[in-house]
């Protein structure tokens, strides 16, 4: 298949250049995948947990069931007590206890306030490493930030397979190739869709 030089040129230097922003996180990506594959490699790890129980004074509620503003006060004592941030907690209140449930790649954290006594539960649980990493490959639990990361990667891998593709065409046997590719592909799409 002829193609333009220039395009040939320009797909070339997009190739090269692509293929080397998208090095690390290919690995990255291209590991993690495996290991989300085979959770039982990991079935022997125990996870880390953090324990911790304390009485807060309890002054400043009145009669439950909380206001706002006296959630906003009973999370700024909690904050300090524990030195940690509620600032991505997810808080649940009932009339006698307030729950806070912080999610991180690999980690969560949950804190239960009981009303009526002041007693502070805090539990933090912590994955390991590959169930970090695990969690970032998902973008479970992640920041923006790193949702961004994910979409940026996935525009580059489509870039460096159209410019490869570009690159392909005017070999003597791309179409042989694309066929026995696409084929492939198609094939292993219906298998794994037929054996769900």
């Amino acid at each position: 298949m002829q193609i333009n030089k220039n395009t040939l040129s320009l797909s070339r230097l997009i190739h090269v250049y692509v293929s080397m922003a998208l090095l690390t996180l290919l690995l990255f990506f291209s590991v993690t995948g495996i290991t989300l594959n085979h959770p039982e490699w990991f079935s022997e790890h125990q996870a880390e947990i953090e324990e911790a129980e304390l009485v807060i004074d309890l002054k400043l509620i009145n009669n439950p069931p909380l206001s706002l503003q006296q959630i906003t006060q009973v999370v700024a004592v909690v904050e300090q007590k524990l030195a940690i941030s509620l600032t991505n907690a997810v808080i649940e209140s009932t009339s006698d206890e307030l729950f806070f449930s912080i999610k991180k790649a690999g980690q969560n954290t949950a804190i239960t306030l009981d009303l009526a006594s002041g007693e502070l539960f805090f539990e933090r649980t912590d994955y390991g490493l590959w169930a970090l990493l695990n969690d970032l490959h998902k973008g479970r639990n992640t920041s923006v930030f790193w949702g961004w990361i994910i979409d940026i990667t996935s525009m580059l891998c489509i870039v460096f397979a159209i410019s490869g593709f570009i690159l392909a065409m005017p070999q003597r046997r791309f179409n042989r190739t694309l066929s026995l590719s696409l084929g492939v592909t198609i094939a292993m799409i219906l298998t794994s869709t037929l054996s769900a």
